[in-house]
């Protein structure tokens, strides 16, 4: 055990609401693997319920925590924490919680309810709380010890902003449940220090002083009970919660061990047994007896101590002459000689003998090589392996029966040998290999739990990070097998559900068709007047679906008419190269104007009306053109300051200007200038976007070649919805009753109606 720990309770019953302390009890693998769990808690409110939520924490706990697969995974996932796998396990038990409470119609004093959950693994510690226990470290000074609140030091380094988020989580009653352990304290139990959780009432009735005394000086079940005596001397019916933790691990962080008195084994017992009956036998014996185990023993003594010497002996004369021969040139010589004897060769000169040995080997193999080299091309002539065969069967022929068989046998050996050889290699590949992927795909399936993490807590950003890297995980998954084929069509398929998750893609089916307008190729799609409108070339169709009838007007003969919109009142306004038609619904007539200093390489876009004036998108100028005054005749600019419209393709006006991208982002234009918005583009990417409508709240793009209608806020950008309409067989156009909140789809020559 790398920590010691033990529980206080004391007048859990006498108080309203219910008040437990759970301190699991794992077997050695368990613990080494995950650790201890524990439970703090005080809940107010009806008893029963109380008591209903403690054990439903700690069966949640368990399950999620200790049956956690990744636990087993820890060693071969790189980055896979403790602390990461005890997160995931809180943001289960969250969501279930919630669901608990609804489903059993509980309701807890949140003012009153105090829980704190925590892991202690080795010496590490991880554990969040909700409420008003303590947290308590006692560590070691040089002058003896000190006690801090650990909780409180850690909001203090928060930022002031994560404050008054978790501030405003734990007050908002709302929240309070959602987010019970939103965020996990994490750190190391210094060397010979103590950890405290308790309840708020324990260290109001025992000062921090007493405390320290007692705990620092007695072990952590003693120190507890030491505890429970003292507070029961105040005669007070508030109940009293705690778990004491103590760190027992050296310096060098390893576990330390308590003194083992030696184990009592069969050997040292006949041993003992041995030694008892020779001096009693000694004791026993009579005088003059001649003992004739004493001579054999002397004898055997006598011949050890022989062969002892000889071998001695032997060893000492084998190291004279090793030292002699690698000394021949640095024995010290008389006094006459040491001049001479300067001039030798040094120790690590080539021209000692064991060197010139070793240059007279090296000049043979060299030779052998290049004679090697000089015979290399008859290795390749077929005579050579052609006799090489004949001579190996003519030599098996002269074997006798016996070393044939023997032969025989030996290469049956060999064979065996080697197709051993290489099916234990290829399993040890097989192995590894299937390690890396299982490793893989636990990697994959810990990603997905993490998107469903963050989207338990609207944190999309972060949900939609985790969701790249995933992709990037499944793409490098090896498909090799069909088991692995398996495996990766089911990892895609939950892959694909949590992207349509983070990206809010709904896909639809079963659209209610309301009319076919077969022959009449009919485009630009509008809602006005409880009918529809289209135009067919130079014409325009007026649908009235609900009397399942179309009239047609012609406005423009051999011409094309392009980009409807509804002034709101009486009338749609189209374009055609410079001209500008004005449609009067009531009347089924057209008035033709002129574009005021119309300039094709202007790159005109978008159309709409507002306020009896009319706005066109110039791309190419990075410009909006407002026309107004009788017949449209005045032109000016609208944008008063430097933007970027050269990929704008349509515009939606409220009082505000709307220019839609064709990547799905949009600009937004107020009072002649750009404002911020959140200016995103779709996801999946496109480059199709072709028109914007909008109502009150919302604003509608369709993305025609992917057959997409994205909802966006019109209050700050953000995306609402997508609709995917996969069952339609192409999508052109759309237009909005935005009172009635239906959607009509022009598809081919079909109209099909979904309601918002």
């Amino acid at each position: 055990m790398y920590n010691k720990i033990a529980q206080i309770i004391l007048n859990s019953g006498k108080a309203a609401g219910a008040s437990d302390v759970f301190v699991s009890q794992p077997d050695a693998t368990q613990e080494s693997l995950a650790g201890k769990i524990f439970i703090l808690a005080e809940i107010g409110g009806k008893k029963t319920d109380g008591e209903k939520i403690i054990n439903f924490l700690i069966s949640e706990l368990n399950e999620h925590y200790y049956n956690d697969e990744k636990l087993m995974l820890r060693g071969k996932i790189e980055g896979l924490k403790i602390e990461n796998i005890f997160e995931a396990a809180l943001a289960k038990i969250n969501k279930n919680l919630t669901e608990f409470l609804n489903n059993q119609r509980i309701r807890i004093n949140s003012s009153a309810t105090s829980i704190t959950i925590g892991v202690i693994y080795e010496n590490k510690l991880h554990f969040a709380g909700f409420g008003k226990n303590r947290s308590l470290l006692i560590y070691r000074r040089s002058d003896g010890y000190e006690i801090i609140n650990v909780e409180t030091s850690a909001e203090n380094s928060t930022s002031s902003q994560e404050e008054q988020h978790l501030s405003s989580q734990r007050h908002d009653d709302s929240q309070k449940i959602a987010g019970l352990f939103s965020s996990v304290i994490s750190g190391e139990v210094p060397l010979g220090s103590y950890f405290i959780f308790a309840s708020e009432s324990l260290p109001e009735y025992l000062s921090g002083r007493e405390m320290v005394e007692i705990i620092t000086k007695l072990p952590p079940i003693v120190a507890a009970e030491q505890i429970k005596n003292a507070l029961l001397k105040m005669n007070t019916y508030v109940p009293f919660l705690g778990v004491i933790i103590k760190n027992t691990t050296d310096s060098g962080g390893q576990e330390i061990k308590e003194p083992i008195e030696e184990v009592l084994t069969a050997h040292t017992s006949i041993s003992s047994l041995n030694s008892t009956e020779q001096r009693t036998e000694k004791m026993l014996a009579p005088a003059g007896i001649i003992s004739f185990k004493k001579i054999s023993n002397l004898f055997g003594d006598v011949l050890k101590n022989w062969r002892t010497k000889a071998r001695a002996k032997a060893a000492q004369q084998a190291k004279r002459k090793t030292v002699i021969l690698e000394n021949t040139y640095s024995e010290p010589a008389p006094e006459k000689e040491r001049t001479a004897s300067l001039n030798l060769p040094s120790a690590s000169s080539f021209l000692r003998p064991s060197k010139i040995k070793l240059k007279q080997s090296s000049s043979l193999l060299f030779h052998n090589v290049g004679k090697l080299a000089k015979a290399s091309p008859a290795l390749i002539h077929k005579s050579f392996w052609t006799g090489l065969v004949s001579g190996a069967i003519s030599w098996v022929k002269n074997l006798n029966k016996k070393n044939r068989l023997l032969f025989g046998g030996l290469i049956l050996v060999a064979l065996v040998l080697a197709i051993s050889l290489t099916s234990s290699i290829n399993k040890s590949r097989k192995q590894k290999a299937e390690e890396s992927f299982q490793a893989l795909v636990a990697k994959i399936e810990e990603k997905g739990s993490l998107i469903d993490s963050y989207l338990l807590y609207n944190n999309e950003d972060g949900a939609s990070k985790v969701l790249t890297d995933a992709e990037a995980l499944i793409a490098s998954l090896p498909q090799d097998t069909k088991e692995q084929q398996a495996h990766y069509q089911t990892l895609s398929a939950n892959l694909k559900t949590l992207e349509n998750k983070v990206k809010k893609i709904n896909q639809v089916d079963n659209l209610e068709k309301i009319s076919d307008l077969v022959g009449l190729n009919v485009s630009g799609l509008v809602f006005a007047d409880n009918k529809l409108y289209g135009t067919s070339g130079g014409s325009i169709q007026a649908i009235d679906f609900k009397a399942d009838k179309v009239s047609a007007t012609e406005v423009n003969a051999g011409g094309n008419l392009s980009g409807g919109k509804y002034d709101g009142k009486n009338a749609i306004f189209y374009r055609e190269g410079a001209k500008i038609f004005k449609f009067d619904i009531k009347t089924s007539k057209a008035v033709a104007y002129d574009v005021k200093d119309y300039n094709e390489t202007d790159g005109y876009s978008g159309l709409n009306i507002f306020n009896a004036n009319l706005y066109l998108i110039a791309s190419a100028k990075n410009q909006i053109y407002k026309y107004s005054g009788a017949n449209l005749a005045t032109r000016a600019d609208w944008i008063k300051e430097t933007a970027n419209l050269s990929k704008a393709v349509d515009l939606y006006i409220d009082g505000s200007i709307y220019a839609l991208n064709n990547d799905g982002s949009i600009n937004k234009f107020h009072l002649n200038k750009k404002e911020a918005y959140a200016n995103k583009a779709l996801d999946p990417a496109t480059s199709s976007a072709t028109k914007i409508l909008g109502d009150a709240n919302q604003l509608y793009v369709l993305d025609a070649a992917n057959k997409r209608l994205a909802i966006i806020a019109k209050s700050d950008g953000h995306l609402m919805n997508q609709y995917v309409f996969s069952s339609l067989p192409s999508l052109s156009d759309f237009a909005l009753d935005a009172a009635g909140k239906i959607i009509y789809l022009l598809s081919g020559e079909s109209i099909y109606k979904l309601a918002l």
